[in-house]
């Protein structure tokens, strides 16, 4: 009894000493003490008797710091073979296995929880806009994780279309990361081949054939920060297509015959053929996916979140403002310290880039000797001006409330005229449990286009206050849908004409001239056709028939100077111009079919629209509006 009274009192005395600890130390120095890395941990493993030889990590995870078995696990103390893979993870890094290998105590611990439940793998958004698409769910929002998904249309539809893209899909092959990858935890972002590293695994796969006992990797892929835009190409060149678009690629419904030997063309090992357009200005000048994405929107930030546009953080201000919010090295959160640390920008008097949104730094940013913002290219090491925006953008009372992506996105994908459908007989593939199915849910495409997007209506409630922005928008669906074959009744075809808010990750530096939004059918929202003025009236001829399902043009997405209708979109708090909102914007257009953008009477009506109608010229002749 004695004994058991003593030990408990060293417990308790044990206790009281590391909450004293917790409390009075910085937390800083609390955290970093988890993040203790055992040294010359190898020396112990039985591992390094067949693999003691093994090159190419990185210096954080070469095996002479870690050891094998802190990614691996598996038996280190057995000298057979068997024994000591008992256990073993082959692929260390997806999500099933993160919390025992990159996420244990010592190495990085909290960030698989975080990475589980970030959209990347939750694919919330896809998940209850599909859902709402089938009729089951009355609006398109709600958390769902791509796990949950069962046997419903809609998540038959996703598992057979959709549900390869996130990160809870299992890697079970070693191989490099290419535009076919998807998922894989960890792996997607941190996984790096060099040529070296191929040309062994290539001996590798040919050795386990013919001599399998001898087949062993002589050269490890390395597991590093350095995050190309490679990584992020096998996701996000579908659905918004933002990798590509980036990059200068619109996808067309071109075979490979139909374009072999031609120039400006390029083939995905998907088979699909994309054609040159513009490029991102910022891809243009060397930068890559996470010099503007932070590691709290890529892996998480511990919430789980509906849609894409509440997890991201960066702004397009944060970096082209007239005056940077800054911070310091001694200001940053735990994790920022830490990639400044790794990339060698921790200068503690350095100035960094501040993001408004969750105070946490741009690593790769600093204010130069002339207070001049600059940006350090992470995987090209160039340095890359900040530029503040010009005066129309944050002076003018007329575009207040539009964003930077309204006028500076060159273009956007579209497509219209889609149609699904289930056909019970054809073989499918579940993309969730890696099976084939009998039965499968097809989709024929419709025409696709690359032009400038739609414009619409973003809503928020600010303080009890209704806040409007101006966004980009593309259709995210105008397309019929047929699931009688999947439920076995004579339901009638589903029409949706949904538009979604989109980033289309093709910025120029030109912004859009006036004309393109103010005189164009196709930035109101009324498609693609002819909208000319004559003098009291404005008319529109569309390009495409009207639909039968609702009697709009097959590319609109409200009538032409009409109250749009309610559900047509993609986000319960989106929505195109109401009819005021049309009449504003086209009494604009009639001034400049006259008068030219920079005449002094454009310019002066960015200040001030409403005072200059009051002094009209009796030349102008606006619309009578009923």
């Amino acid at each position: 009894m004695k004994k058991i009274i003593f030990i408990l009192t060293l417990f308790l005395i044990a206790s009281v000493i590391f909450t004293y600890y917790l409390i009075t130390s910085d937390p800083k120095d609390v955290m970093e003490s988890l993040y203790i890395i055992p040294t010359n941990t190898a020396q112990v493993e039985s591992c390094i008797k067949c693999h003691g030889e093994v090159e190419g990590f990185s210096p954080a995870h070469n095996p002479e710091k870690i050891g094998c078995a802190s990614c691996h696990l598996g038996n280190v103390n057995a000298n057979d073979k068997n024994l000591a893979h008992i256990g073993m993870v082959l692929i260390p890094g997806n999500l099933s296995t993160s919390k025992q290998t990159c996420g244990q105590i010592n190495c990085h611990p909290g960030i698989s929880e975080r990475v589980e439940s970030s959209l990347m793998s939750t694919m919330s958004g896809v998940i209850s806009v599909d859902k709402y698409v089938f009729g089951e769910i009355e609006k398109p929002s709600g958390k769902f994780h791509v796990k949950e998904l069962g046997n419903s249309a809609a998540d038959t539809h996703l598992k057979n279309l959709c549900a390869s893209c996130h990160l809870v899909n299992e890697k079970i092959e070693f191989e490099p990361i290419t535009e076919l990858s998807r998922g894989g935890g960890c792996n997607a972002c941190h996984l790096n081949y060099n040529s070296e590293a191929e040309k062994d695994l290539k001996w590798y796969k040919e050795k386990k054939i013919s001599q399998p006992d001898l087949a062993l990797i002589k050269f490890h892929p390395s597991l590093s920060i350095n995050i190309t835009n490679d990584h992020c190409f096998g996701c996000h060149s579908r659905s918004g297509r933002i990798s590509t678009n980036y990059e200068g690629w619109h996808e067309t419904t071109l075979e490979p015959n139909d374009v072999k030997n031609k120039e400006g063309f390029r083939l995905l090992q998907d088979g699909r053929i994309f054609k040159s357009v513009e490029a991102d200005v910022h891809f243009k000048a060397g930068m890559v996916c996470v010099d503007c994405h932070t590691s709290y929107e890529v892996m998480g930030d511990g919430t789980k979140y509906e849609h894409k546009e509440e997890a991201m953080r960066v702004q397009c201000s944060d970096c082209h403002s007239k005056e940077l919010q800054t911070i310091k090295l001694n200001e940053f959160d735990f994790e920022s310290s830490k990639i400044a640390e790794l990339r060698n920008w921790d200068d503690k008097e350095r100035q960094f880039v501040k993001v408004e949104k969750s105070g946490t730094p741009l690593v790769n940013t600093f204010m130069d000797d002339n207070k001049n913002g600059k940006l350090i290219g992470k995987i090209s090491g160039e340095t890359l001006p900040l530029k503040p925006p010009n005066f129309v953008c944050i002076e003018s009372k007329a575009h207040s409330n539009v964003s930077c992506n309204s006028c500076h996105s060159s273009w956007a994908p579209q497509c219209v005229g889609c149609h699904t459908e289930y056909n019970p007989e054809d073989e499918g593939y579940d993309l969730l449990n890696n099976e084939s199915t009998k039965g499968t849910w097809v989709e024929y495409l419709g025409e696709f286009f690359a032009e400038a997007p739609t414009l619409g209506i973003v809503e928020h409630d600010v303080e009890n206050k209704l806040s409007k922005h101006i966004e980009p928008f593309i259709p995210g669906m105008i397309m019929t849908l047929d699931k009688s074959d999947y439920e076995n009744n004579n339901s009638k075809q589903i029409f949706k004409r949904l538009f979604a808010p989109s980033i289309p990750h093709t910025i120029q530096k030109e912004s859009r001239s006036c004309e393109s939004c103010h005189n164009s059918s196709l930035a109101i929202g009324y498609g693609r056709g002819e909208l000319t003025y004559e003098i009291g009236s404005w008319n529109f001829k569309p390009k495409y028939d009207n639909y039968e399902f609702d009697n709009l043009p097959q590319d609109a997405w409200i009538g032409f100077l009409t109250e749009p209708k309610e559900n047509i979109g993609t986000r319960e708090n989106v929505r195109p111009f109401n009819l005021d909102e049309q009449q504003r914007i086209l009494t604009v257009g009639t001034c400049l079919t006259c008068h030219k953008p920079d005449s002094e009477v454009m310019k002066n009506s960015l200040v001030d629209y409403d005072k200059l109608l009051l002094n009209l010229s009796n030349k102008c002749i606006l619309p009578e509006w009923n």
